[in-house]
């Protein structure tokens, strides 16, 4: 599939995790990544932007991933949005789908299974926009 006209938006409070996954997605077809710190700010960038696919971080200063994707979720109920996170706990994952997560990714899965996930997500962003 040709991914050359998804737009998307990592918010993620480490620079590396921020840049790794911007190359994720670059290898993927995904070329327009807007990067933000913190939850905060990836609200604000949405809100500007309206990204087709969001990467929050769910640990961040300012505002953390889950109360960012709340707010995005009051800006526009369908936006897809995959939480990472770097520990995972059943009430972690219950509390980000209770939120309206799309999809949840660990950090510690390999790049291949993080760029097969992120696929399968915009595979749903299409089916359903079709």
């Amino acid at each position: 599939m040709d991914y050359k006209n998804i737009t998307a938006l990592i918010a993620d409070d480490e620079a590396h995790m921020r840049t790794f996954l911007k190359l994720l997605l670059n290898d993927i077809g995904i070329s327009k990544v807007y990067l933000m710190q913190n939850g905060m700010d990836a609200v604000e960038a949405y809100q500007e932007y309206r990204p087709d696919l969001i990467l929050l971080d769910i640990n961040m200063n300012k505002m953390n991933g889950v109360e960012a994707l709340k707010h995005i979720r009051e800006i526009n109920p369908n936006a897809a949005v995959i939480m990472l996170t770097a520990v995972s706990t059943r009430d972690t994952i219950e509390e980000t789908a209770r939120s309206g997560a799309t999809y949840y990714i660990l950090k510690t899965q390999t790049p291949d299974e993080i760029k097969n996930l992120v696929i399968k997500v915009l595979s749903t962003i299409r089916a359903t926009a079709s």
